[in-house]
């Protein structure tokens, strides 16, 4: 939401304010050459203003990865979240490293714990990996899941993608992932177990 777009809305956010019998939550978004950045402040007072929860996000480049924040962007970034939910800011710890234009350890569950399925009906690991594995959804299979619950994205360090970081928090503490290639080795020698005690079996 921009502060254009917060005039034209203004209005429909009070009857929201007044009315609403569930949680309203008020996302602004910054960085990625947006030509205004204080309009991210300008929303997320407003939404304070009405008793909403806030909360900000990094804007990803083209590819869905890490584009450093400006300086002026890093100080409204960290006003806006002064502002915010604290429980929404503990889910998003990741944010201060991308702000920095640092890279995030973290195991990324794409395609498993989280799906993002295209308009063609194909699984993807997210919006901005299309492709990968590009399975349709009727051929996915729980074999798919466990793989991909297994390797490690190439793209997750510099991952912005708010809502596929906070489906993976607690795996980050559970299993670890490997490489594309250790999967297919390991794969190979789990055919191969297999092939052998069917073998001893006859």
């Amino acid at each position: 939401m921009s502060r254009k777009s917060l005039r034209v809305l203004d209005k429909k956010l009070r009857y929201l304010a007044e009315h609403a019998d569930f949680h309203i939550n008020i996302n602004s978004v910054i960085g990625g050459g947006i030509k205004q950045p204080e309009d991210a402040l300008a929303v997320a007072q407003r939404a304070t203003e009405l008793g909403f929860s806030t909360t900000v996000g990094v804007i990803h480049d083209n590819d869905g990865t890490l584009k450093p924040l400006t300086e002026k962007e890093k100080e409204i970034f960290h006003a806006v979240k002064k502002l915010g939910n604290k429980d929404h800011a503990r889910l998003n710890w990741f944010q201060d490293s991308i702000a920095e234009g640092k890279p995030y350890e973290w195991r990324c569950r794409s395609g498993s714990r989280y799906l993002y399925i295209c308009e063609e009906g194909k699984v993807h690991w997210c919006s901005q990996q299309r492709g990968y594995p590009g399975t349709p959804l009727a051929d996915y299979t729980m074999e798919d899941f466990k793989r991909e619950y297994k390797t490690e994205k190439w793209c997750a360090p510099t991952c912005t993608i708010q809502c596929v970081h906070q489906v993976g928090i607690l795996d980050n503490w559970r299993d670890p992932q490997m490489s594309e290639g250790e999967l297919r080795k390991e794969k190979a020698r789990q055919d191969k177990e297999r092939l052998g005690q069917a073998l001893r079996a006859d």
